[in-house]
């Protein structure tokens, strides 16, 4: 994953068309996500970039250390970046078999910070990691690398959780933000060879009174409200379904009931889902994203793997 400039990196290739940003750190979800590109993209049409960060920023205050042992957590921490550099030798290998030519960078940083900025100023457009790193000892800890990613970066992110498969079933979550519309957009622009069929979940959320004890005449007009919100729901799930039908999807719209990331989650399970897709606003503090943000609930409970359009 990348760092702070161009005097510290390893850099190969051109870029051109479609900008895909995979990071790698040598764990198995990294491999998983790498095994993921051709699932959502076509090489012919996209250029990819690999990237790995070491991340050196606990280590800044040598000076406590006496000669010793500050020679040998120097010559670590070299150790540690020509073993970063093999891993991204051994990917960029696997990946130019079917890609052509691949850049790789490798550069010093805080992972998520370095990932961020990267695919920023690359202006990519999809950002592909894997749930879990090799430093990761408990999937999606509040913190890690993953999370904190999909709070930073300014472009799609897909966070795979299992190895790759035909994507044949996707879940996409729709509430009728311009987010979830560009998750649409996004879908639709799949290559023609790669239709799975989706379902569009419109998902009416529990409303603030319920499970307190209110007047029966409330209840009513609680009930009248939910059969309200039901109608627009089933309205948007089919809309949606058409539009990804017409684009050659085979597409349905189902209305659920209930918090709307343990709903999609369900229903992915219920669909044997290989992907969910959900539109999660930027610029959200860290306490609004891991606090109440539907996307990071889909990311962690989901039985699949996930793309979370950002905008």
């Amino acid at each position: 994953m990348p760092g702070e400039g161009p005097q510290n990196a390893y850099t190969k290739g051109e870029t051109s068309g479609m900008k895909i940003l995979c990071a790698i750190d040598g764990s198995r979800h990294s491999q998983w996500a790498l095994d993921w590109l051709p699932q959502v993209c076509s090489p012919e049409d996209c250029s990819l970039l690999l990237v790995h960060a070491v991340d050196m920023t606990q280590f800044k205050s040598l000076s406590r250390l006496d000669r010793k042992t500050r020679s040998a957590l120097v010559n670590l921490l070299e150790c540690s970046l020509e073993g970063a550099a093999r891993v991204l030798e051994w990917a960029e290998l696997k990946a130019s078999t079917s890609w052509g030519p691949v850049r790789a960078k490798l550069l010093r940083g805080s992972p998520a910070k370095a990932v961020a900025r990267l695919a920023e100023r690359e202006q990519a457009d999809l950002l592909v990691i894997g749930s879990r790193g090799v430093t990761e000892f408990q999937p999606m800890l509040l913190g890690s690398v993953s999370r904190k990613l999909l709070m930073q970066a300014p472009c799609p992110v897909l966070v795979v959780k299992k190895p790759a498969n035909t994507l044949k079933r996707v879940v996409l979550g729709a509430d009728g933000s311009i987010e979830s519309w560009e998750a649409v957009a996004w879908l639709r622009r799949l290559p023609e060879h790669i239709r799975p069929s989706v379902t569009v979940a419109s998902v009416i959320p529990p409303l603030p009174m319920e499970g307190l004890r209110v007047p029966s005449r409330t209840l009513a007009v609680g009930d009248q409200v939910k059969e309200v919100l039901r109608r627009e729901a089933q309205k948007l799930a089919v809309q949606v379904a058409g539009t990804l039908r017409k684009a050659g999807f085979d597409a349905k719209g189902i209305v659920l009931s209930g918090p709307p990331g343990a709903e999609l989650v369900t229903a992915a399970a219920r669909e044997r889902a290989n992907l969910i897709v959900v539109g999660s606003r930027s610029g959200r503090s860290a306490h609004e994203y891991f606090m109440g943000s539907v996307a990071d609930t889909v990311v962690k409970h989901a039985p699949c793997s996930v793309l979370v359009h950002r905008s």
